[in-house]
Parts: C-alpha cells; sequence; structure tokens
C-alpha cells in the first residue's frame, strides 16, 4: 500500500556517519507522508523530482538539530505541519531552475504555497493544514496495512485477518460478503476481522505514539478515531 516511489529513497539517508535510530525514525514516520503530501500539490510533477525534495528535507533536519530542536515534536505540536512546509519550500526551490529551462510559470505554484524563506518551526499556512492532516492520516494508514502485510507474511497475522479486514475496510465490503466470497461462517469473519482490526489500531496507534500525537495513556482504539478526524475535517 506504500506510494510508489523509486529506491533512492534510502540512498543518501543511508550513508549518514553511524546509521542513528533517530534517521530512521524520522524516515519511517514521515517520509511517505510528504510525499502524499507533495503529490497531492504537485500532481503534474515526476516523481523522481519529488522523491530528491524528500531526501533533501529529511537530510537537511538531520543536520541541523536546532531547527529539530525549535520544532520540539511531541504532544500538543504539529512536527508534520514543520516539516511539510519545509518540503514545500524546497519543492519550489527545487523546481524553479526546472521552469525556467522549460519556459514555465512558476506563478501557479506559488499560489498554492506562498514565497519560500524562513519560517517558524510550528507554523504553515493556515489553508495547507487540511491537505497536510489528509497526508499524514493517509500515510499512517498505509503503513499500518503495510505492517499488517508484513505480519501475515512472518506467520504473526492470520492471513484471513488481513483477507477480509482488506475487503470490508477498504474495499467496503459487508461480511456476509465477505463470508459469501471466502466460504467463511459469518461469525468466523467477525472475529478475523476483529482480529485485523486490533493489530491495525496497534500500528496506527504506535506511529502516533512516536510523533507525539498521541499520548502513551490512550487505548489502540484512539489512534482510528484521530484519523478519521483528521480526514473527516479535510
Amino acid at each position: 500500500m506504500a506510494l510508489d516511489f523509486p529506491a533512492t529513497r534510502w540512498s543518501l539517508i543511508a550513508r549518514l556517519p553511524g546509521q542513528p535510530q533517530e534517521t530512521a525514525v524520522l524516515v519511517a514516520l514521515y517520509a511517505d507522508a510528504i510525499g502524499a503530501y507533495l503529490q497531492a500539490k504537485l500532481p503534474d510533477e515526476r516523481s523522481d523530482r519529488l522523491e530528491d525534495v524528500i531526501q533533501e528535507v529529511l537530510l537537511n533536519l538531520l543536520g541541523k538539530p536546532e531547527a529539530l530542536a525549535r520544532a520540539q515534536p511531541g504532544s500538543g505540536s504539529r512536527f508534520r505541519y514543520f516539516i511539510m512546509h519545509l518540503a514545500w519550500q524546497s519543492a519550489l526551490n527545487h523546481l524553479r531552475y526546472q521552469r525556467r529551462r522549460e519556459h514555465r510559470s512558476l506563478d501557479a505554484l506559488m499560489e498554492g504555497g506562498g514565497t519560500p524563506g524562513d519560517v517558524h518551526p510550528q507554523e504553515a499556512p493556515a489553508d495547507q493544514h487540511d491537505a497536510m492532516d489528509r497526508a499524514w492520516a493517509i500515510s499512517v494508514v498505509r503503513q499500518a496495512l503495510d505492517d499488517a502485510e508484513a505480519a501475515t507474511a512472518a506467520g504473526r497475522l492470520d492471513g484471513e485477518a488481513l483477507r477480509v479486514l482488506t475487503a470490508n475496510l477498504i474495499d467496503g465490503r459487508s461480511l456476509r460478503e465477505v463470508a459469501a466470497d471466502t466460504g467463511l461462517s459469518l461469525a468466523t469473519c467477525s472475529r478475523r476481522l476483529a482480529q485485523g482490526r486490533q493489530f491495525l489500531q496497534r500500528a496506527m496507534a504506535d506511529r502516533l505514539r512516536l510523533a507525539g500525537e498521541l499520548a502513551c495513556g490512550e487505548p489502540p482504539e484512539a489512534a482510528g478515531a484521530r484519523l478519521i478526524e483528521l480526514l473527516s475535517s479535510s
């Protein structure tokens, strides 16, 4: 379910000295969200150009601990607003040269995000928050589904649970329809769906806690409500 980016996402970041754990966490949490946001705002741009922007933003952040400190990721903050706004500024700067070579105007892009420049880490244009929220929510759900697929392949999640979950949650089929398609009883489908949903909720909750958007004491069930809130407000 992950966005289809070239394998180069890891190429530069993997060369960082020592490959600290913070690097892996930053990439895993935000790379897909940055990509979804840029793809939504720049649907006509080549994916390899957007990939370059993602790497540039993450590498710049990792090389500027003072910027990360000012951003104060954690409960009550919106670090993703900061990082996606930086991605948008980087995209404008990155594409400016190409636009000039191709004799194309940058005006349409500028209307969508403002003039590149310095921004306080917690600030982003208010009218961009909905798009950022949606990109973040979708990336969390997609990564959680990827976790479910990996767990199934490793034997840690019943394959029927993933099958029923996907048919019901993603494809929108009722449990009766899923039962008829799979040959499982309605009761079995219900149990498998509950198993799949519990796994998905835990995977989403883990990411929201790492991002400081779900308190440690909040149950995994709160993750779904938090993401639905973000999507419904977009």
